[in-house]
């Protein structure tokens, strides 16, 4: 009976000192894969609309059938980029409120599509707007007499949503000269303000448009940005010599720079010589081409503008029509392409990353290289 303690304390160490079997390892989680982008729709670009002027003086919706790009002509024509552009009359008395005006209006209307529409201010953010199934809209100032601050109201445009600007229309301005009244001598092409407003846009990653500008004021433009320049309305003067058209040298110094020229339906731009039609405007294109390269050549039609609109093209539903007419001009199907809207996405993209490294004043959720959401859902 003595042995009996032994016995069970020797069990007890026994057990105690057993070796304790290794928890098993995790199996380590597999990573979720990323989800493959939707691919790319075929982009189509109108890189200058008129349109919300037309909303404002008429106290219409953007929907109304009497627009020559509403929306639902949009939406028909499988438009999915569209630039609209904030025009501001001679003599405003208010040029900066004018323009804070149709732009927040421009807002509303975006925020009214109920999703169909979103605003964007980057190149990525039209890219995955498009994506979507939904229209890009880009802001664009056709006019400087707005920034009466300079850079400050420049800066303050840009935060509700501007990406691109002009900066003069008819009228000369503080800024730069007018092709309709440019200016003699030294006060000629770009003012010393003109200049640095120059600087200040390519920081902020604006595209400068320079429809509208004097050729100097269009030559001094491409000397000082860094960032390649837009004619967003624009044609070729060696087809019809008016001064609003590029000479063959601006014409092939913007595509040097790597910049872009939109082709324009105003009727007395497209054929100097009588009523124009689509064709006229297809050859513009095709002359255009020929002179900068497809990459470099997009459509501006100026709708809504009070343009004398091309027998064949009365309203963006055209488009369709005018891209299979380009084809059968004899323009590849890739040159097509780049004409219709691949050749803007190039464009902004160049733009962007010549911007500042660490750019102020952007607008919130700007779609830069971080792949930032777009700007509202509006």
């Amino acid at each position: 009976m003595r042995r009996l303690p032994v016995l069970l304390g020797a069990l007890l160490l026994l057990c105690c000192s057993a070796p304790t079997a290794p928890e098993p390892t995790p199996t380590p989680a597999t990573p979720t894969p990323e989800p493959t982008p939707a691919p790319l729709p075929p982009l189509r670009a109108d890189l200058h609309v008129d349109t919300i002027t037309e909303m404002v003086e008429r106290q219409i919706p953007w929907d109304h059938p009497s627009l020559e790009a509403g929306l639902d002509d949009l939406e028909a024509a499988g438009v999915n980029a569209i630039v609209e552009a904030v025009w501001i009359p001679r003599a405003d008395p208010d040029p900066r409120g004018t323009a804070v005006g149709k732009l927040r209006r421009l807002r509303s209307a975006v925020q009214a599509s109920h999703g169909a529409a979103a605003i964007v201010t980057g190149p990525d953010q039209l890219e995955r707007v498009v994506r979507e199934g939904r229209i890009a809209v880009v802001l664009a100032l056709e006019g400087g007499t707005p920034l009466v601050e300079g850079e400050a109201t420049l800066r303050e445009l840009r935060s509700l949503g501007l990406s691109m600007v002009g900066l003069t229309w008819t009228e000369s301005s503080a800024w730069a000269d007018s092709c309709a009244e440019p200016r003699e001598g030294a006060a000629g092409g770009l003012t010393e303000g003109g200049r640095e407003l120059v600087r200040v846009a390519n920081d902020l990653g604006l595209m400068l448009d320079v429809s509208h500008m004097s050729d100097r004021a269009t030559a001094e433009t491409l000397e000082v940005s860094r960032a390649p320049v837009i004619a967003s309305h624009s044609n070729a003067r060696a087809l019809c010599d008016v001064p609003r058209n590029l000479s063959d040298d601006l014409l092939r110094r913007i595509a040097a720079d790597g910049g872009l020229v939109g082709a324009m339906f105003h009727g007395p731009f497209v054929d100097c010589e009588g009523p124009a039609d689509r064709a006229d405007v297809v050859a513009q294109v095709v002359g255009l081409v020929e002179r900068a390269g497809a990459g470099h050549v997009g459509l501006g039609s100026d709708y809504d503008g009070k343009i004398k609109v091309p027998e064949g093209l009365r309203t963006i539903r055209d488009f369709a029509v005018l891209e299979a007419d380009l084809g059968e001009a004899g323009l590849t199907s890739e040159q097509v392409r780049l004409v219709m809207g691949d050749s803007f996405l190039r464009y902004w993209r160049a733009v962007w990353e010549a911007r500042a490294a660490t750019p102020e004043g952007l607008p919130a959720g700007a779609g830069d290289s971080a792949g930032s959401p777009p700007a509202g859902r509006d």
